[in-house]
């Protein structure tokens, strides 16, 4: 986790713990994102600072599976409900869910988003944006080297060089400890998100609910 280096009063720090194919992620990733404007209409200091920590729903998952039929077999009958749910959830949150295409295991995905984070912030932002863009909207299969290659070009990484990364073991153990990490904490679903290391919040909430937790933060630092 990064630590906000700001000094303004209405300053914190979000870790968001997410999994690449999930739709709810995404969810609350617009969710966070409407919270943060409305903290800056409410605290015109306001700032947050944000990072990403990996989770997988399914780490023995293999590439290239059917979406439709993980679909079928995890919630059989319901499994059209719930995705024509999804999709109306996803549309009031400005996103065009479309669920074809190839589920594979996200561990790659997620070398790529700690690849970026070490081109900052933005670079990290942009490359969980494309991902996710590219899975739920696109229908792009984010087990494959060149959809993630080029994921990395949106968030503007050189695209040979990420290839090379991508293609090493570099950085497998890392997001590995950082999922231990996260499940040591107690944190067994996403998205969840830990506030100042201190609050944690489970599921797509409100951005309300975001916004309570944020006053309790700012409360806490005036004690």
């Amino acid at each position: 986790m990064r630590d906000s280096t700001t000094t303004s009063a209405h300053a914190l720090h979000i870790s968001i713990v997410l999994d690449t194919i999930c739709p709810w992620c995404y969810v609350g990733k617009r969710r966070v994102e409407k919270a943060i404007a409305l903290a800056k209409q409410k605290w015109p200091d306001f700032e947050a600072s944000i990072d990403y920590m990996p989770y997988q729903l399914d780490s023995s998952m293999e590439n290239g599976l059917d979406k439709h039929s993980v679909y079928k077999r995890k919630f059989g009958d319901r499994a059209a409900a719930i995705l024509e749910r999804m999709t109306s959830t996803g549309k009031e949150e400005g996103i065009s869910f479309s669920f074809g295409g190839k589920m594979s295991n996200t561990l790659g995905s997620h070398r790529l988003i700690d690849y970026a984070r070490f081109e900052g912030a933005e670079c990290e932002e942009k490359a969980v944006e494309s991902l996710l863009h590219r899975y739920f909207e696109l229908e792009q299969d984010i087990g494959d080297v060149e959809v993630l290659l080029n994921a990395a070009e949106d968030a503007g990484l050189d695209r040979e060089k990420t290839r090379a990364y991508l293609d090493s073991d570099d950085g497998i153990d890392a997001v590995k400890q950082k999922v231990k990490h996260g499940q040591s904490l107690g944190i067994t679903g996403v998205p969840f998100y830990i506030i100042n290391d201190r609050y944690g919040i489970s599921g797509a909430e409100t951005p309300e609910t975001f916004i309570e937790a944020f006053e309790k933060v700012f409360s806490c630092k005036k004690e």
